[in-house]
């Protein structure tokens, strides 16, 4: 008896017996609490080359004051979400908003020249080139894209033309309408109302068939008309071959008409309209006192002595 008496006494004088002993209230428990901090440089070497890490912030002019940030969700179907006003951009125009962003990436190899895109709902709206990074150092990028009221689904994509880019993900909602001019209700009007309109029917005049237009004259060998152009396709070819080198003014002009009566006497028929351009542009020659004088040149003189 004695001995039991001496357990329970010196079990009673222990203090988590006696704190414990007999209670009917449950553990107390301290709720969880989460703080985002900036991420830190790594001490362990990464495998990896360019990696998107740390935080998304949306920071004021100065560069250091931060207006809103959150993690970058990385491999993960959750994405954290940001939310901005259009007072917090830095500039707006035609309906989008332009804020100062900086994100992070680091690489456990020096990688040099990598760029580094963003898009929002899959529309580019910032790049960064010529990205170089030392081996296991944090490199914090400050950019400036255009995101629209609403939703943005923001995607960091970091070594962009690399065979294995690392990716990110933030969704920023911007309240706000970033400038743009709210557009005006439509007009709703009552319909009109016309009553039937009735056509008079048309009295047409009746209506006449022109004549026929009249058949084009037509000139074949053996007709007067043709002994002219015979007369034009002789001597102009005369003048082309005999003239050639002679310094003759319209030696040109003639070796084109020469071509043109050619055709003509070669086919056997010619319509008036063809003949009287011909024969006026022939004509043109014949009244030339250059060309008579240049034939009279040529000409073999059919004088005796």
């Amino acid at each position: 008896m004695k001995a039991q008496a001496l357990m329970i006494s010196v079990m009673l004088a222990s203090p988590v017996f006696a704190a414990n002993f007999g209670s009917t209230e449950p553990p107390r428990t301290t709720p969880a609490t989460t703080t985002v901090t900036s991420p830190k440089p790594v001490s362990t070497p990464i495998a990896t080359g360019p990696q998107v890490t740390g935080l998304f912030r949306i920071v004021k002019p100065d560069g250091a004051t931060v207006i809103a940030q959150t993690p970058i969700g990385v491999g993960s179907s959750v994405i954290n979400v940001i939310n901005v006003a259009t007072a917090d951009a830095f500039l707006t125009s035609g309906g989008k908003c332009a804020f100062n962003v900086k994100y992070d990436e680091v690489s456990g190899v020096a990688a040099s020249n990598t760029t580094n895109r963003l898009f929002s709902n899959d529309t580019l709206i910032a790049q960064n080139t010529r990205i170089d990074l030392a081996a296991n150092l944090l490199k914090t990028i400050w950019t400036q894209p255009y995101l629209v009221p609403g939703q943005n689904n923001v995607k960091i994509v970091i070594n962009a033309d690399s065979a294995t880019p690392s990716v990110g993900w933030v969704r920023v909602n911007v309240s706000g309408t970033c400038g743009a001019t709210p557009s005006a209700p439509p007009k709703t009007e009552p319909p009109k109302t016309e009553p039937p309109k009735t056509t008079p029917p048309k009295a047409e005049p009746p209506k006449t068939t022109p004549p026929a237009p009249a058949p084009v004259p037509r000139f074949t060998p053996g007709s007067a008309e043709w002994k002219n152009l015979t007369n034009a396709f002789g001597y102009s070819n005369y003048g082309v071959t005999q003239l050639k080198g002679k310094n003759f003014a319209r030696y040109s002009e003639l070796v084109k008409l020469n071509a043109d009566v050619t055709v003509v006497f070669n086919a056997k028929v010619v319509d008036q309209p063809t003949y009287n351009a011909l024969m006026t542009r022939w004509n043109s020659f014949v009244m030339d006192p250059a060309f008579q004088a240049a034939m009279k040149a040529i000409v073999p003189s059919t004088d005796r002595k």
